[in-house]
């Protein structure tokens, strides 16, 4: 294994899902190195707004998202990156790890139950089925 994609979005399963990644990559001989991806959901904007960058704010906001995961990693010692995409989070998450050639997903999960995520759909549901690679879920 040489590339863990750690996909994350602000939620204590993602938080978790981190650091199952850190732990794993730790304990292997030769570790692996991990990217932290953080997605933010595309926007539809009929008008645009004046004096509003909203590429700007998308990405500003997803660099916050990213601050907590890249002090936990400096602190593991780890080799590392982060990046920040926009789009479908499940759709992102798959081709970022297809093109990247990523050994291994983690994700969090929200724990709905299987009728919700019938019904809603998840993130981490919809990456399962559609990843180049294994995926490692945390509730």
């Amino acid at each position: 294994m040489k590339h863990i994609l750690v996909a994350i979005d602000g939620s204590p399963g993602a938080d978790r899902a981190l650091e199952e990644a850190i732990r794993l990559a730790s304990a292997l001989k030769d570790a692996p190195a991990i990217t932290v991806l953080h997605v933010d959901q595309a926007l539809s904007m009929n008008e645009p707004a004046i004096g509003f960058d909203p590429e700007a704010r998308i990405e500003a906001e997803g660099l916050v998202q990213l601050r907590p995961a890249e002090a936990l990693l400096a602190d593991s010692g780890l080799n590392y990156q982060t990046a920040v995409r926009r789009g479908d989070p499940a759709r992102e998450i798959c081709e970022f790890a297809r093109r990247e050639g990523c050994d291994l997903i983690a994700v969090g999960t929200r724990g709905h139950g299987p009728a919700a995520e019938l019904l809603l759909g998840s993130v981490s549901h919809k990456v399962v089925q559609h990843a180049p690679c294994p995926v490692l879920t945390i509730r």
